[in-house]
This record gives C-alpha cells, sequence and structure tokens, in this order.
C-alpha cells in the first residue's frame, strides 16, 4: 500500500512525498509495524512527525522491535501542515477532525 493522504485516517508507509499542507487538526498519531508489508519496527528505528515549519510534532526511537507509539490528543491539535520527516520501519496512522 502507498501513502494515502486523503483519507482519515491519513496513512504514511514511506517519508517520500508525505506531506499534508494546509491547517489540520490531529487528534491522534499511530506508528506500528506491519509485517504484511514487511515494515516492522526495529530497535533503534527513529520516527519524527513535523508541520509545515519544521518544528517536531512527534518524535521517538524504537526502544526494542515491535516498540510502537499511541499519542491521542484529546480536543486535537491544530497544526499548519504535517510532513512524515523520518520513519525507519512501520507505518504511520494521522487522524484528523
Amino acid at each position: 500500500m502507498a501513502n494515502s493522504l486523503y483519507t482519515n485516517p491519513v496513512y504514511f508507509d514511506s517519508t517520500s512525498g508525505a506531506s499534508l499542507t494546509g491547517k489540520v487538526v490531529i487528534t491522534a498519531v499511530v506508528w506500528v509495524s506491519d509485517s504484511g508489508t514487511n515494515l516492522d519496527i526495529a530497535a533503534d528505528d527513529d520516527f519524527l512527525l513535523s508541520d509545515g515549519n519544521g518544528m517536531k510534532i512527534i518524535g521517538k526511537r524504537a526502544e526494542s522491535a515491535g516498540d510502537d507509539l499511541y499519542i491521542p490528543f484529546w480536543g486535537g491539535l491544530p497544526v499548519n501542515g504535517v510532513t512524515l520527516t523520518t520513519m525507519d520501519g512501520g507505518v504511520c496512522y494521522v487522524y484528523l477532525k
């Protein structure tokens, strides 16, 4: 599966072309392994989601294999653009309001 920027949740499996423009409200971010597509998270894999100005929204380094991430933003987090800057493994889902 390729990046899907026009769905909710937005789906990223690659940093190539992984940007949303304009103002959006994020309600949750999920970074998980996807063994079906060979996109597993390994120890020391990095993940970084930034806004349109290059400011960090969320970042993480996996401590072990399969060390995923789920961050809810109750009430929503307004941002100006979203870019998947770094993702060494896994897939990312960005839920929008």
